[in-house]
């Protein structure tokens, strides 16, 4: 929507904010909003004072939106809003000047307008940071339950009338979900790194005041309780307002930049507490039905909700299992494999040394193992660079396990040692199989080798000891050698012949 690749971000001389401003504002949209009950106003002309109040913020926020120049996303958000605030207007002239009281009107086109805009801008920033099953879940459970109580106490009720037409009742969901639906879409895409961001917070702030407030004068539309009616007046100057606060925030400028969202990411408490406020409605639903009269069908909504949420919470329960089993088999693999080479590393070595060691307990089959070192590997290093030696240690990885027998397995045992399993081999076919992977060893190279034949029903640590030795005889006899511990002297690499001249 915005015209940018993933991964790019706004350009430096097109932000602008300040902390101080921001948290300014925010204590001015508060402190108009506290005093809101003890103004010396009738309700009429307090609910006129928070409407011009709303407008003058939003006109505020196009100001500094105009200056900052932000992507297009946040003009769909801002649409929204403005859209929120000019029904006010409108409806406030429909209802205290003409007198039209809950009649259809213009004011209800703009409502329903607002939601589009937001939409469209909640979506299109959720695509910055991925999407996951995971918090499409959340999403739905939260929307699922914040709309229980909304269903129970306001649809249901007002479509047993017989006096609404089809057109109210769309109108009546309409009104009843849509900020639900819209703060759900919020709830979507709560990252961790999100849950930081102040800006980010006070947006959802502003979207929590619809979700609580539209509901609530819904309620109070068809009970005709005036003091219910002011809260949603004074949540709707919070909605309208608070995007103020969001835009002069230097922090919104984050919300605009691409983060990788992996399936694999904590649950943020956010959205945790989202979840679990919406797995509890159904519950809290039954709780205050206890206040309606008798004949109250809240149980529809209930039975609905009920049987709806566990199967939600049950899929998403098995999405985290899932993802605890990923993360465990990640940290499996991490724990047994070296980091640089991918080789096994010595904790996955000396498990299958002692799985190897069991079966030829079984079979009666020899076992040899060897270690092996890079043969004036410092020096390399500091000739060539540790970056170098990283490569050597990984091309070497790689050539040597090309020449290996599927059965045997070769670790990197700590700095430029490798271990080498041989199952089913003697100590001359492991002799001949470490002469073969000399040759292999990539840019000029050579290794010294010790080899010992493992005695399984023995201490394993004795034939590790032994080849170590062996290793420490093959390099002080002058490197590029294999040594079969206690058996043979050291093994020097083939000397190339010479060809002779042939006489014509």
């Amino acid at each position: 929507m915005d015209g940018r690749p993933p991964g790019s971000s706004t350009t430096a001389s097109r932000r602008g904010g300040s902390r101080r401003l921001a948290w300014l504002f925010l204590g001015l949209i508060l402190a108009f909003a506290l005093p809101y009950a003890w103004w010396p106003l009738n309700g009429n002309q307090r609910w006129g004072l928070y409407c011009v109040l709303a407008a003058v913020a939003i006109a505020l926020t196009w100001v500094f939106t105009l200056r900052y120049r932000p992507p297009a996303t946040w003009y769909w958000l801002l649409a929204g809003f403005t859209c929120n605030a000019i029904a006010d207007l409108l409806y406030y002239r429909e209802t205290v000047f003409i007198g039209m009281g809950a009649q259809a009107s213009f004011s209800d086109v703009m409502y329903m307008t607002a939601y589009v805009p937001l939409a469209v801008g909640l979506v299109t920033m959720g695509r910055r940071v991925g999407r996951t099953t995971g918090a499409l879940l959340d999403a739905s459970i939260f929307a699922i339950g914040l709309a229980v109580p909304v269903v129970a106490f306001y649809i249901v009720p007002t479509a047993r009338q017989t006096s609404i037409s089809i057109d109210g009742m769309l109108l009546v969901g309409w009104y009843a979900l849509g900020s639900i639906l819209i703060f759900a879409l919020y709830i979507h895409q709560i990252t961790s790194r999100r849950t930081h961001n102040p800006a980010f917070l006070i947006l959802g702030a502003a979207m929590l005041m619809t979700a609580i407030g539209d509901p609530l004068w819904n309620v109070h539309m068809m009970g005709g309780n005036d003091k219910l009616g002011d809260l949603p007046k004074l949540l709707w100057y919070l909605n309208r307002s608070l995007p103020l606060a969001v835009i002069v925030h230097p922090s919104v400028w984050r919300l605009w930049e691409y983060e990788t969202s992996a399936a694999d990411t904590p649950l943020p408490r956010l959205r945790l507490v989202a979840l679990t406020l919406g797995s509890l409605m159904p519950a809290l639903t039954l709780l205050l039905a206890q206040l309606a009269p008798s004949n109250f069908p809240y149980w529809i909504a209930v039975v609905g909700g009920g049987l709806l949420l566990p199967v939600l919470v049950l899929v998403r329960m098995d999405g985290l299992l899932q993802q605890l089993r990923r993360q465990a088999a990640q940290l499996d693999k991490q724990s047994h494999y070296d980091e640089l080479t991918g080789a096994p590393n010595r904790r996955h070595w000396k498990r299958a040394l002692a799985a190897a060691a069991a079966q030829a307990r079984q079979n009666g089959q020899p076992l040899t193992l060897a270690l092996m070192d890079l043969d004036h590997f410092k020096a390399f290093n500091d000739a060539h660079g540790h970056h170098a030696g990283d490569d050597l240690l990984c091309e070497a990885y790689t050539a040597w396990s090309a020449r290996l027998p599927a059965d045997c397995l070769i670790a990197r045992y700590g700095g430029e040692e490798f271990t080498l399993l041989m199952p089913r081999t003697t100590t001359q076919q492991a002799l001949h199989l470490l002469e073969r992977m000399q040759t292999a060893t990539p840019r000029g190279e050579t290794f010294s080798a010790g080899v010992a034949l493992c005695d399984p029903h023995a201490d394993l640590a004795n034939a590790l000891d032994a080849a170590d030795a062996a290793l420490y005889e093959a390099k002080q006899a002058g490197r590029h050698r294999i040594h079969i511990g206690g058996t043979t002297p050291p093994l020097a690499a083939p000397t190339p012949i010479t060809p002779i001249p042939t006489v014509l």
